[in-house]
């Protein structure tokens, strides 16, 4: 039912320095940023090397609970998240072995989650999350490690409709939000050729 360990999430005050570190420096490569502005934090990943995702969280503005953890406990691992086949099995399976969760939540489309607390797993948050990673990626480009997610049509969000496109400028970031139905997602600015590229290849096909 636990199909991997997808990536580990870190609470960081300055999401350039991160960025900055994580991909100059270290030569990752970010897959995805977007806001969850109703709960005040972005979330951004980045690949390492073929098998490795780090997600950098930051607060948007100075409420919620990012800003209280960080107010709290300082930069550094916020929870590992654990991709499973399907949340609600997996619930049950930690709740008929008597460890508690808390959070379920089938909010976004494509995703569900809950979450074991610290005191339960040896200090480490752990999010149980079931989700397609090619959903919550940039298309264009496929890691290696979610080659395996292609071909499968369980879990990909499908919605009809027109795709409506439009530049936003977020604290000095210029991203394109693209819109389809009830779902979207934001590309960098700067990854617009790339993915102009990818588009006009698979048009040959």
């Amino acid at each position: 039912m636990i199909l991997r360990v997808d990536h580990i999430s870190l609470a960081v005050r300055e999401l350039e320095k991160a960025r900055a570190f994580f991909i100059d420096k270290l030569g990752g490569k970010e897959l995805y940023s977007a806001p969850l502005e109703e709960q005040n934090f972005r979330w951004t990943t980045i690949e390492l090397g073929t098998s490795c995702f780090i997600e950098l969280i930051d607060p948007i503005g100075n409420e919620g609970f990012l800003q209280r953890f960080l107010d709290h406990h300082g930069e550094g691992m916020h929870h590992v998240t654990i991709q499973v086949e399907d949340a609600e099995a997996m619930a049950k399976k930690l709740k008929d072995n008597g460890i508690s969760f808390f959070g379920y939540n089938e909010n976004l489309p494509g995703w569900k989650e809950f979450f074991v607390h610290p005191k339960d797993a040896f200090g480490a948050l752990l999010q149980f999350a079931e989700f397609n990673p090619l959903d919550w990626i940039n298309p264009g480009y496929v890691p290696e490690s979610y080659q395996e997610f292609v071909n499968k049509d369980e879990g990909l969000i499908r919605e009809k409709g027109k795709v409506e496109a439009r530049m936003v400028n977020e604290k000095g970031e210029r991203t394109v939000e693209l819109t389809q139905g009830n779902v979207s997602m934001r590309i960098d600015q700067k990854d617009l050729p790339e993915l102009i590229s990818a588009l006009e290849e698979m048009a040959n096909y």
